[in-house]
């Protein structure tokens, strides 16, 4: 990243560095008020056709569009369809922006200290990092679980690199900055699929162990309400399981 000039080659290459740099704003209010104004205009206009429809000279007309020649009304149907095209297009632009995922505070909070720390641009334009509530990501986010455990692997990696010296574990190519540390987002990923692997196994087994320690049938009863209640909200919590998933997950 160093390699690069000052300014916003530095702070781009930066970003290009690691998918979850990949933060932006949504323009939330910007966007509801261009849809808006746009509704706004096509109602006008939907109440102008009204108008001359109900005015019509020649009734017949209305009947046929053929041997329409009202010229007035032919004009703003014109203007009516590239109304309503430019509306459809900011409702599709807008329904794909609002799919994406709020940015989440770590990855915020990293480009805000890299822009703090080498102070190559602008306060002014990297002031949108700090409406929180309107910045997403670009790149598609990990379950919960993923992203809590990968950030516990990638704290892991910079402790043990601070405390055992940067000898055996040299700083990555992508920075020379020794306050940045960016690591593969696939070894960072599957770090933390490793992690959650003995959390599952436990969560899934112990209930199987205590039963089998149990005679009761009523005991075995409560500790298989309380395992599958347990795993329920886990599921729901830490993964992006859909309604329909969780009731086949609790089905099994």
């Amino acid at each position: 990243v160093e390699d690069y000039p000052s300014g916003y080659p530095r702070f781009s290459a930066l970003i290009a560095s690691h998918s979850s740099f990949h933060v932006c704003r949504r323009f939330s209010n910007l966007r509801a008020r261009l849809l808006l104004l746009k509704q706004d205009r096509l109602s006008l206009l939907e109440k102008r056709l009204e108008t001359i429809d109900s005015e019509e000279a020649i009734p017949l007309s209305l009947g046929c569009s053929r041997i329409d020649t009202n010229a007035e009304r032919l004009s703003l149907l014109l203007d009516i369809d590239e109304a309503l095209k430019d509306y459809d297009a900011l409702i599709q632009r807008n329904r794909q922006v609002l799919g994406f995922e709020a940015a989440s505070h770590r990855d915020r909070v990293n480009l805000q200290n890299w822009v703090d720390g080498n102070g190559c641009i602008a306060r002014e334009e990297t002031a949108y990092l700090a409406r929180t509530e309107d910045l997403v990501s670009v790149a598609s986010l990990d379950d919960s679980a993923v992203m809590w455990l990968g950030s516990l692997a990638e704290d892991g990696r910079v402790y043990f690199r601070e405390c055992f010296g940067r000898l055996k574990h040299p700083q990555p190519s992508i920075s020379r900055d020794p306050n940045v540390h960016i690591f593969p987002a696939s070894s960072i990923t599957r770090a933390a699929r490793i992690l959650m692997a003995p959390f599952i196994i436990v969560l899934l087994l112990m209930p199987v162990i205590i039963c089998s320690f149990v005679n009761s049938l009523t005991a075995r009863l409560v500790v298989i309400t309380i395992a599958t209640t347990g795993f329920m909200v886990v599921l729901s919590g830490l993964t992006k399981t859909r309604t329909v998933e969780l009731a086949v997950a609790g089905a099994t």
